[in-house]
């Protein structure tokens, strides 16, 4: 059997265009990323990996991607890309570190859309961990600086 979707919780961060953002404490996942410095002009999206580890043992379901978005002078400047996949199974022991891609799309969420303009960003992950005996918790990594060209 496939195990289900992992859906953000009730209560999730809403991460709206525009809309202030400061990541929330707690989630049981501590988020490490690994995503360039700087991005080309030109470039589509800033791809990385997410490193997720927990101080104890856990059990659950995750979404194949980290969900990656840029924040400018406080607020959201790019939404991450919805996810439709099916969950995948972790099973992660204290410590043990499991890897996620993640992506952010270098398109401004504001109605006109296009490029996000140069300038300096802060990147952040956020993953939904679903675990087997509880209610799905989101746990958040960043800031992580970016330079867009």
């Amino acid at each position: 059997m496939a195990p289900a979707p992992a859906t953000p919780p009730v209560g999730a961060t809403v991460l709206e265009c525009g809309r202030p953002f400061g990541p929330t404490a707690g989630g049981v996942l501590t988020l490490t990323g690994r995503f360039p410095a700087s991005v080309p002009p030109g470039e589509p999206a800033v791809t990385g990996t997410v490193e997720a580890t927990s101080p104890v043992a856990v059990r659950g379901v995750v979404l194949p991607r980290a969900d990656v978005f840029l924040v400018r002078h406080g607020r959201v400047a790019t939404v991450p890309a919805a996810q439709d996949s099916m969950g995948i199974r972790w099973d992660l022991t204290a410590g043990k570190a499991e890897r996620l891609p993640g992506e952010a799309a270098l398109v401004s969420c504001d109605p006109g859309g296009g490029r996000v303009r140069p300038g300096t960003y802060e990147l952040y992950a956020r993953v939904v961990f679903t675990p087997d005996d509880g209610a799905g918790t989101e746990s958040f990594g960043g800031p992580w600086s970016l330079e867009v060209r």
